[in-house]
């Protein structure tokens, strides 16, 4: 069975990425979040660049994320957050 990609989105605000978003990722989870959403002190950014090229270098995104302007909408994600609010 062939594993499904998926888009993913920004852990603060839920927006799924779009390519030329610019993104850090984390030294202890390597979480994927907007720049403008980073939560962690500075000394904590692993990586920074847009969401494509994030995902490019790194092995296990590029197998598992799509990269995409128009992000594919997951119906069970978007109830879980509808959920949260």
């Amino acid at each position: 069975m062939k594993k499904e990609k998926i888009q993913p989105h920004c852990v603060v605000c839920l927006i799924p990425f779009k390519r030329t978003d610019q993104v850090h990722t984390d030294t202890f989870g390597t979480q994927i979040q907007h720049a403008k959403c980073f939560m962690f002190k500075p000394e904590f950014i692993k990586d920074t660049g847009t969401y494509e090229e994030v995902v490019n270098k790194y092995p296990n995104y590029k197998k598992s994320f799509i990269v995409s302007d128009n992000p594919v909408t997951d119906l069970s994600l978007v109830a879980a957050h509808k959920l949260r609010k």
